[in-house]
């Protein structure tokens, strides 16, 4: 029997998934890799953590595979997008990587304010922390020694496309989130290079989506017992893999994906550019095509926060609670915690939550906004608490499902995915708040099946992606969960006191006095 092996590199795991012939996930592994999160709003994890990983997993797996009689056939390779590891040239990093959502090149990106307008419409992407360029450009100027070194600028998929195959190379689903890469040639552009003074030599060869990038180098095949010479695939991004993995093949779905953060993704046929630059728009994993998507900074990371800071097991673990790793048999008890959420009711009991605890995302993509719990009193409980962070974050969603409408039309089904889909409470609020009927496959690992779609192409498992979307679901219901008017009218006068608090606290009044103590 074929299989294929897919690596899932998250913001705060990797996952390394044996799937058979036909999809289906039949041995996993998973270990966390949390960044060290700082007050001054870096983000950072440590390269050696992934290069420490991956053959302990691909050994596990490679192990399952044989006692399984199956016969891996390639390595299918998605990760989180546009963070940075600088690496000397035998791929070495020279320090930790500046993860996604690392804010501390705000201030330099606000001085490149006036050249907003032309990045946007070639990269479909405003100027922003997030992405890998503005990171770039911060290395150069502030740590000039690091630069210096530098001879290669890499993410996370990246680099780990080079500690198994040698090369250096990127795809064009992850090079769209850098702010360098030109959407309509799918090259990256010598403007922007100049205008993030990045050296090209720096910047990897691009390949399309879905490509075999090279084979497993024998001293990885050694350690792991998988054969040399493996094909190892660059499947595309991960909300990209997501939406692939979720069937978004066509204007009638969209697609939400929360974990750490949130994405809501459209599909277009070619690029889309919003000129009031609210959606962003990226090189799909479908090949030829493009998504559309609004993105929140934020959201399951805030559901773990409050978990872990009041639902501690004892009191040690409060004292320890703002740790970034955590052993996951010693985890919060999310099961209670959506218990109180659900007992509480639409509308938490009047609290509202503003889910901006690094930013906002789309529409204002505001990098000064923060996290705000309003209307607490005496009576509120934790449950309120709870499902005011469920709502606040479907809230911004529901956003971007009215951006992907304005620019893409009507919508007829969500499909959801990502950590948080396993909660039906949470599938309920969205359902609600979207007011479309919401999908949730029974295998809610989408990132991984849409790197399995990409690799099962590649090797030729499946003839095309709707064809090994087909294969890997076949066997695979789903739960539909069916919007509620009544709560979708609450819901909608909700969303607007939510917008009007963010208006209030955007004010350049209240964001003075918020800066006064800084």
């Amino acid at each position: 029997m074929n299989g294929i092996v897919t690596l899932d590199i998250g913001t705060s795991s990797i996952r390394a998934s044996l799937h058979d012939e036909s999809g289906e996930v039949v041995f996993r592994e998973q270990r966390p890799t949390l960044p060290r999160y700082s007050a001054d709003g870096r983000v950072e994890l440590e390269a050696s953590v992934w290069e420490g990983l991956l053959p302990r997993l691909l050994r596990r797996v490679s192990d399952e595979a044989m006692q399984g009689g199956i016969a891996v056939g390639a390595i299918s390779i998605t990760a989180q997008r546009s963070s940075v590891i600088a690496v000397d040239a035998q791929g070495r990093a020279l320090r930790p990587a500046i993860m996604w959502q690392d804010l501390r090149t705000a201030a330099l990106a606000a001085t490149l304010a006036k050249e907003e307008e032309l990045v946007f419409r070639k990269t479909g992407l405003r100027i922003s922390p997030v992405f890998s360029a503005i990171k770039m450009l911060w290395l150069r100027r502030e740590e000039p020694e690091v630069f210096g070194k530098t001879q290669r600028m890499l993410g996370i998929q990246d680099y780990v496309l080079f500690l198994l195959s040698g090369r250096f190379v990127t795809d064009e689903s992850l090079a769209s989130r850098t702010n360098l890469l030109d959407l309509a040639t799918r090259r990256w552009d010598p403007d922007l290079i100049g205008l993030f003074e990045v050296d090209p030599s720096m910047l990897c060869d691009i390949v399309a989506p879905g490509s075999i990038v090279g084979g497993l180098l024998p001293e990885i095949a050694t350690a792991t017992g998988l054969l040399a010479g493996t094909p190892i695939v660059s499947a595309g991004g991960d909300q990209q893999c997501a939406a692939l993995g979720l069937g978004l093949f066509s204007k009638a779905r969209v697609v939400a994906n929360t974990g750490t953060g949130s994405y809501l993704i459209g599909h277009a046929d070619a690029p889309v550019i919003d000129p009031r630059m609210r959606l962003s728009c990226n090189v799909a994993a479908l090949p030829g095509a493009y998504i559309v998507e609004a993105a929140l900074p934020t959201s399951g990371a805030i559901y773990r926060w409050f978990a872990e800071l009041l639902m501690a097991r004892n009191e040690g673990d409060q004292k320890s609670r703002r740790k970034t790793e955590i052993p996951a048999d010693e985890g919060p008890d999310f099961a209670s915690l959506n218990a109180e959420a659900k007992a509480s009711g639409p509308g938490a009991g009047g609290v509202i939550l503003l889910p901006h605890f690094k930013g906002s995302g789309s529409p204002h993509w505001d990098t000064e906004a923060r996290g705000n719990f309003y209307n607490l009193s005496l009576s509120t409980s934790r449950g309120d608490l709870a499902r005011s962070i469920l709502e606040g974050i479907a809230f911004e969603l529901g956003k971007g499902l009215d951006l992907v409408q304005e620019f893409c039309g009507p919508v007829e089904s969500v499909a959801v995915s990502g950590g948080m889909s396993d909660s039906e409470l949470f599938n309920h609020i969205q359902a609600d708040v979207f007011r479309k009927p919401t999908i949730r496959l029974a295998s809610g690992e989408a990132t991984s099946r849409g790197a399995w779609m990409a690799g099962a192409v590649a090797i030729g498992l499946a003839p095309d992606y709707p064809g090994a979307f087909a294969l890997s679901t076949r066997s695979a219901p789903c739960e539909r969960f069916e919007p509620d008017g009544k709560n979708g009218d609450r819901y909608a006068i909700i969303r607007k006191r939510a917008d009007a608090l963010y208006t209030a606290l955007a004010s350049p009044d209240f964001r003075q006095l918020q800066t006064e103590d800084r």
